[in-house]
């Protein structure tokens, strides 16, 4: 759905490299220092109808209580790569995977995938770090981006989400749900990016009758287990239909030994779980040919 027009080399340590207009670049310097960015217009209005489209006909929901909340105003669809093919296109924006990769590296998985609408009358979220689920001592490198598309406006009044700048980078104290907050106010289709360290939690909806519909996509280094176990999730059948880059993301990637030896991807084409060249006893056959020669 997008095209590239790179203008400059990944290699270059000396020039920014840019994807349809977007400096890269400077999106990955923001948010490794602030530990956010926000780009406007990130999708085109025709972008986010279809989104919203699939949220209101194709997927299905469930009323789940964010962390702090208790009111039953929010629903989500997690798992939403198992409810959908018609948002893949998102995670495979070259945009989107160039900030992501610039901020994790270049071997990344898809963690988390959840269309959510916050209903007026909710509450505010508990200040949190995503990446707090893993027990990994700080400071530690960055393992995890986040993404929040948003497609209804986010502002004050229908609950925009609350970040603390910098706070990615205190590792000497725990989460202050007192400290002063920015909040992060985003027209229908831009987005914000922010690293997994970052303090944040979504705003209260004190609007009357506005909805906060969004679409958030978290993306972990390949060697952590996701939260979403999209290898489980997701079905086969239509995996198999996807590009190998979606493959990729969803977790089959050749990780240490893959699968005895073989490409998960192989595996998930042919279904073969064991090498063809594995023997019984294999070292005795050997053993017998070398003594014979």
């Amino acid at each position: 759905m997008y095209a590239s027009n790179r203008e400059a080399s990944p290699e270059s340590d000396n020039e920014d490299i840019i994807i349809d207009g977007l400096n890269i670049t400077d999106c990955v310097r923001e948010i490794k220092d602030r530990g956010f960015t926000v780009v406007e217009d990130f999708v085109t209005p025709s972008v986010v109808e279809h989104i919203r489209n699939v949220f209101d006909t194709e997927v299905p929901l469930t009323e789940m209580r964010a962390i702090g909340t208790k009111t039953g105003r929010t629903f989500r669809a997690h798992n939403l790569l198992g409810k959908t093919r018609n948002v893949d296109f998102m995670f495979l924006d070259k945009r989107l995977r160039a900030i992501v990769e610039g901020v994790i590296g270049p071997r990344t998985q898809v963690n988390v995938t959840t269309l959510f609408n916050v209903l007026p009358g909710e509450t505010r979220q508990y200040l949190h770090q995503d990446d707090g689920l893993w027990p990994i001592p700080r400071p530690h490198p960055p393992f995890l981006c986040n993404a929040l598309l948003a497609i209804d406006d986010h502002d004050i009044e229908n609950g925009a989400t609350h970040l603390v700048p910098y706070s990615h980078k205190w590792h000497d104290r725990r989460v202050d749900q007192s400290i002063e907050t920015t909040r992060v106010e985003l027209k229908s289709g831009s987005i914000v990016f922010w690293e997994g360290g970052m303090w944040h939690g979504g705003g209260a909806n004190t609007s009357n009758g506005r909805e906060r519909l969004g679409f958030f996509m978290s993306h972990a280094v390949w060697y952590l287990r996701p939260q979403e176990i999209q290898l489980v999730s997701v079905p086969r059948d239509q995996v198999r239909e996807m590009p190998e880059q979606m493959q990729r993301l969803l977790g089959y990637h050749r990780f240490g030994l893959g699968v005895d030896g073989r490409d998960p991807i192989d595996v998930l084409n042919d279904g073969v779980v064991v090498h063809p060249s594995a023997r019984i006893r294999w070292w005795q056959n050997a053993e017998r040919e070398h003594q014979s020669t």
